[in-house]
């Protein structure tokens, strides 16, 4: 989920300074894993185990989102203080704090998706369910939600 290659943010603004190079490897080395661990994660694959199992998994992937957040909490602060003008971001500091961001909150979005159509035993069957399917964009050419499939 998140990208090694860092040299795109840097995409026509300076290059990331030392400090901020710390920072960001410190935020990756505690966020390791914990986003592959959660993408893609399903009602239906939740239903597949059982209810025990499940409720624990759960509570662990809530562990792990709350670890993420404040790991990107704390890289907003350390990144913030990594140029001469502690008051901004470097370009390429706010590239990259939007991107993990994004990822962040893209990836809490579906998993309390998950959660609440596993929870409340819900059908999301177009048509024939009885609670949305997960959307996150808007095709106003066909003039539909579309999901995220």
């Amino acid at each position: 989920m998140t990208d090694d290659n860092l040299s795109h943010f840097e995409y026509d603004t300076d290059p990331f300074t030392q400090a901020e190079l710390q920072a960001i490897m410190a935020y990756r080395a505690e966020v390791d894993g914990i986003p592959d661990t959660l993408d893609g994660l399903t009602a239906e694959e939740l239903k597949q185990g059982s209810a025990l199992l499940t409720r624990t998994l759960l509570t662990e992937c809530a562990g792990c989102l709350n670890h993420w957040y404040l790991a990107l909490d704390t890289a907003l602060a350390d990144l913030l203080t990594c140029t001469t003008e502690v008051t901004r971001y470097s370009t390429a500091a706010a590239r990259f704090l939007r991107a993990e961001s994004t990822a962040y909150h893209r990836t809490r979005q579906r998993f309390e998706y998950a959660t609440t159509v596993f929870l409340l035993d819900l059908d999301t069957r177009p048509a024939e369910g009885n609670y949305p399917r997960e959307t996150n964009t808007l095709n106003l050419a066909m003039q539909s939600l579309e999901a995220t499939e």
